[in-house]
């Protein structure tokens, strides 16, 4: 399983107190804390905040252009649209949806964020909208929210299955200002079969450059880093090199598996939550019966 290193010092800056008796902090912002006081007061969120206490990361404002979440992990910081800051309950449905990625980023070990996991997360966001009671006067309070609308419309009006596949078409189309488009769990499992032929040949090198380069035209990489990493792989010895790449293969392999039955997981708990939760489903269709989709 891949381990992620973290410096004690930077850990410190989470230790500071978060005003509900918890040593932990998850933002330095007034209005992403009543987001947070809103996640944590549902049945669905608070499972999800106990998590974040866990495994803290920073959410701040984004103050780079794209109305989306934004993740550097490595600096274990998430950046949310500054537009959501005019509704604190459209706040939280951005905010949770992201801290949800996150969560299923950490408990599997993937080393990036794919489509399938924003894909989970949109009915997770849906699923907490409906919680909370969502009506259009939220929507019109937030900034630039009606991407975030249009995904809430397609839960409550079509089965699950079409809402995932609107989210894999957004996560899938070109926006670097987004980290978009991302893989795919088919496109990860792809390159690793190539990882594994290159066990027969020279190119390991080559394969890991490649994906890094893809990381660094996303922006969720620095070409200094991908250079660092070429430089550290090309100059191990070859017995090294060898036993790298076969417990690399052996470590994603498992990752890969261990996430797919995740990814199925979840969505029999959607389900299962839309078959206990049809009148709250048919009183937001009757809220937002002017859905244009």
């Amino acid at each position: 399983m891949k381990k992620r290193i973290f410096l004690a010092a930077g850990l410190c800056f989470f230790t500071a107190c978060a005003g509900r008796g918890r040593d932990v902090r998850l933002t330095s912002e007034p209005s992403i804390e009543r987001a947070f006081d809103i996640i944590e007061g549902t049945k669905l969120g608070k499972p999800l905040l106990r998590f974040l206490y866990k495994n803290p990361v920073l959410f701040e404002y984004s103050n780079t252009p794209g109305i989306c979440h934004k993740f550097s992990l490595k600096k274990r910081t998430i950046y949310l649209p500054v537009e959501m800051k005019g509704s604190d309950l459209i706040l939280a449905m951005a905010l949770a949806r992201a801290a949800y990625i996150y969560r299923l980023y950490t408990v599997t070990g993937l080393d990036e964020i794919i489509s399938e996991e924003e894909e989970l997360a949109a009915l997770f966001q849906a699923r907490l909208g409906l919680e909370v009671n969502l009506v259009n006067a939220d929507f019109a309070k937030a900034e630039n929210a009606s991407a975030l609308k249009k995904d809430f419309c397609t839960y409550i009006m079509h089965p699950s299955s079409y809402a995932m596949t609107q989210a894999r078409k957004e996560a899938l189309a070109r926006n670097p200002d987004c980290q978009r488009p991302l893989d795919t769990l088919s496109g990860q499992q792809t390159w690793l079969g190539k990882i594994r032929q290159a066990m027969n040949d020279d190119s390991f090198p080559r394969l890991l450059n490649e994906r890094d380069l893809q990381r660094v035209r996303k922006g969720m990489m620095t070409m200094s880093e991908a250079m660092k990493n070429d430089a550290t792989v090309r100059a191990m010895p070859s017995y090294e090199t060898y036993r790298f790449q076969r417990t690399f293969y052996d470590d994603q392999y498992t990752i890969f598996s261990n996430f797919e039955k995740t990814f199925r997981r979840e969505i029999k708990l959607d389900e299962s939550w839309r078959q206990f939760h049809k009148e709250e489903i048919d009183r937001a269709r009757a809220e937002f019966s002017d859905c244009n989709l």
